[in-house]
């Protein structure tokens, strides 16, 4: 099936086809996903962006890239599910990055989220995931991945 943004989100509505998303009404090839266990902090972030880094989790300075962070705690397998647009998930923030001539522009705004992990181990996360913004353009990020994992 095919997605669509929304403004209320369930688990059923994450397609079963390959992540993809659009960031102002344009779509984004996402080449490169990982999923950032961060020691001192214990954050746990999930990274999708259109360019791949030298490095497997090495860092990229200019992409276009959704962002899932859970502030010092773990993204566990199973379900995480942020119905709407106002409801509180203590801990977790989303975010989009673009890239505009050379200028990196975050943003951060309303967001809706839900993501399935069906498997981690100690090199590969799987799982699926829909995230909507609530941005004029009408942002959003859905679909399956298998993202590197890395021990920062």
């Amino acid at each position: 099936k095919d997605f669509s943004w929304k403004s209320g989100l369930k688990t059923a509505d994450i397609p079963d086809s390959p992540v993809r998303g659009f960031i102002d009404g344009k779509g984004i090839k996402l080449d490169y996903i990982n999923f950032e266990v961060w020691r001192g902090s214990g954050d746990n972030v999930l990274n999708f962006g259109d360019v791949k880094p030298k490095n497997n989790c090495g860092y990229v300075e200019s992409d276009n890239s959704f962002h899932l962070i859970h502030k010092g705690g773990e993204i566990k397998s199973g379900e995480l599910l942020k119905a709407s647009f106002e409801q509180n998930l203590d801990g977790f923030v989303a975010y989009y990055n673009t890239k505009l001539e050379k200028q990196i522009s975050t943003t951060s705004m309303p967001w809706n989220c839900a993501l399935i992990i069906t498997g981690i181990d100690e090199k590969i996360v799987k799982g699926k995931i829909a995230v909507c913004f609530k941005d004029d353009k009408k942002s959003w990020i859905a679909g399956t991945f298998e993202a590197i994992r890395c021990h920062n």
